[in-house]
């Protein structure tokens, strides 16, 4: 394969006007030149769509759209279940032609009703668009039934083809089965019935030349369990695409790029780094049923020979948790760009060598970060970077540090410095939905600031390190700070340590908050007891890379600690109790007021069980087993019907 330099390759992208609407950005920088209408722009399983029909599609959805007056005209804002498919891509910027609002809605969010009703309510959507892959019948009847009460003008289900590489036959089965039961029942709200009557009504594209809200993604989670609102304008979704294509030190095979949908489209890195950025490159979007819950997600590489991915650390841990005569083939890989979480220099060399032994060859795995609020990636790292930087920041990007001593704001410039990481961009989301604030922002020098509660250190050469979460602590009750980023951070930064949070547990003998130390270990590595005491007297004994304060009071030790769509540890099952293991308290031990050495002894106070409770259950179904379990189900109906057909 052929490398470009990102920055050469797009020179004449670069000047197609990123003020106006995303589906018209798209087309623009993808007609060029002639030729590439002609390169296949989505394969979703047994399907090809080159650019010149996709194109096509995103105008029969807007057909339909425009014959429901799902439009600008009647200030519509449709939601639309964000499953990896190509239905939901074409239905969003089908959408986006017509001047309606889209709100990408997580696909979770089909496991419990409750959760759809309070989107639909919270966020004044006046139509939905709802996907059968994981939403099953009687959620879209119940959907159906309750649309006048919730002022739905439109409900419409749309089905979702399982094929390719990563579908196995017991879920396609069981799809289709739905589909027959769920086209049985609600055949006139069909997609294909909708397309097959409306597809070529005229289509009533949007007047607006932008729109501030065109797009309204969701973060993965609070501490309530639901993603906040992320709105996001036409230019803001526009601009991310134009930062990627002014990096000057990245090259890619743009003569093969092809990369996956590999995460719920409801966040910004599904729709935007997943989608919209590369549509933007011309490269082929490859699809994924279920994402990365899809047990089999890892065979789209080598079947459709992926060369790029913006991916996330977890899903490499679930890889090499899998058997060892598992048919990986990662030949084809040439770049990864890791998001989602703070990624240390033990884990990438990890996933390196994980790749090269499976046939990947000079494979870049980069970090990345970024927030949903400036539209997904904000910062990446460069090959040449071996440690734990984060790299740097993405052209457009303009940073500002807060001093927590002085408590005064400064521009790093050429001495660089350390402090709260602020960010604005041309990306940035908008502040307000309905007059209501659902960013907050700090203005700083007559600019809007967006605050990532990220202590970084900013070398003069612009390289940023992540050194902990600026929020992540809690006061005890004796007013003492516990820095749960820091702690999180240096575990994280451990070869022996695969993932870690610390939560705070209330112990009642103490009527105090005390910090619980997660961790999940990895395999292989002996004891985990060991493991912990070597971590806990390497980091404050030996290397004294944070303080005494900073020692958890307990350990709980995991087999598997629990993520969120992004691939975060859900610090919000944890406090739910979604998590087993063994607890251990930790006892420092210290002679002449010198800190020496730790013990772990098992916790066993029977006073403060229901406390333990809390913490410690039985492990919750996540996403992933939730959606297997219901292909499972649907199965078994495939078995019983025939049964009774036959």
């Amino acid at each position: 394969m052929d490398y470009v330099s990102i920055y050469d390759a797009t020179a004449a992208k670069r000047e197609v006007k990123q003020d106006q609407k995303a589906w018209k950005y798209i087309r623009e920088v993808c007609s060029l030149n002639d030729g590439d209408l002609d390169k296949v722009a989505v394969i979703d399983g047994n399907r090809k769509y080159t650019y010149k029909r996709m194109f096509r599609e995103w105008e029969r959805y807007a057909s339909v759209f425009s014959a429901l007056h799902m439009t600008e005209a009647q200030n519509a804002r449709v939601g639309v279940l964000g499953s990896t498919c190509a239905e939901v891509t074409f239905a969003f910027y089908g959408l986006n032609m017509v001047g309606a609002q889209t709100s990408l809605v997580a696909t979770w969010s089909a496991f419990n009703f409750e959760r759809i009703e309070a989107t639909i309510r919270q966020e004044k959507l006046t139509d939905f668009i709802i996907t059968d892959d994981l939403a099953q019948p009687d959620l879209i009847g119940e959907l159906v039934n309750k649309r006048k009460e919730l002022g739905l003008r439109n409900v419409i289900v749309m089905h979702v083809l399982m094929g390719g590489a990563t579908s196995m036959p017991v879920m396609t089965a069981a799809q289709e089965v739905k589909n027959v039961s769920i086209k049985a029942l609600y055949w006139p709200i069909c997609m294909e019935t909708l397309l097959m009557r409306y597809g070529n009504y005229p289509i009533h594209y949007a007047q607006k030349e932008m729109d501030e809200n065109a797009l309204i993604m969701h973060t993965t989670g609070t501490t309530s369990g639901t993603g906040k609102p992320v709105p996001m304008s036409d230019s803001a979704l526009n601009a991310v695409d134009v930062s990627f294509m002014n990096l000057k030190h990245l090259s890619l095979p743009f003569d093969h790029l092809v990369t996956a949908t590999l995460l719920d489209l409801s966040n910004s890195y599904g729709i935007i780094n997943q989608v919209h950025l590369p549509f933007s490159m011309g490269a082929t979007l490859v699809t994924v049923p279920l994402g990365f819950i899809n047990p089999w997600f890892h065979k789209v590489i080598s079947a459709n020979r992926i060369s790029f991915l913006f991916s996330a650390s977890y899903m490499f841990d679930r890889w090499m948790k899998m058997p060892e005569d598992t048919d990986f083939d990662f030949s084809s890989l040439k770049f990864v760009a890791l998001g989602g979480t703070a990624v240390s220099a033990a884990e990438k060399r990890r996933y390196s060598e994980f790749i090269e032994a499976h046939g990947g060859k000079d494979v870049v795995i980069l970090n990345g970060y970024g927030l949903s609020e400036l539209g997904g990636a904000c910062a990446l790292s460069t090959p040449d970077l071996d440690d734990e930087t984060i790299g740097y920041a993405l052209p457009g990007m303009v940073i500002k540090l807060y001093d927590e001593q002085s408590g005064e704001f400064f521009t790093p410039g050429d001495k660089g410095g350390e402090g709260v990481l602020y960010l604005t961009a041309p990306s940035m989301a908008a502040w307000q939905l309905d007059g209501k604030e659902v960013i907050k922002v700090d203005m700083i020098d007559g600019e809007a600031y967006v605050c990532t509660n990220d202590l970084v250190r900013m070398d003069p050469d612009g390289r940023i390190t992540y050194l902990g979460r600026a929020n992540r602590f809690f006061m005890r009750d004796d007013g003492r700070k516990f820095e749960s980023g820091r702690v999180e951070t240096e575990f994280n930064r451990l070869e022996d340590i695969n993932a870690c949070a610390i939560v705070p547990v209330y112990y009642k003998i103490q009527h105090d908050t005390i910090p619980m130390l997660c961790v999940q270990t990895l395999d292989g590595t002996g004891d985990s007891k060991d493991v912990i005491l070597k971590a806990l007297r390497l980091v404050f004994i030996e290397d004294k890379t944070l303080s005494e304060d900073c020692i958890p009071a307990r350990v709980l030790l995991s087999d598997s600690l629990p993520r969120n769509t992004n691939g975060k540890i859900d610090l919000y099952k944890i406090n739910q109790g979604q998590v087993s293991g063994d607890v251990y308290v930790v006892n420092p031990i210290s002679e002449d007021d010198q800190l020496t050495d730790f013990s772990l002894t098992p916790f066993e106070d029977d006073s403060t069980s229901d406390v333990v409770e809390m913490v410690i259950g039985s492990i919750a179904a996540d996403i992933k087993s939730s959606g297997s379990r219901a292909y499972v189900a649907l199965a078994k109906e495939v078995i019983e019907r025939k049964r009774k057909i036959h």
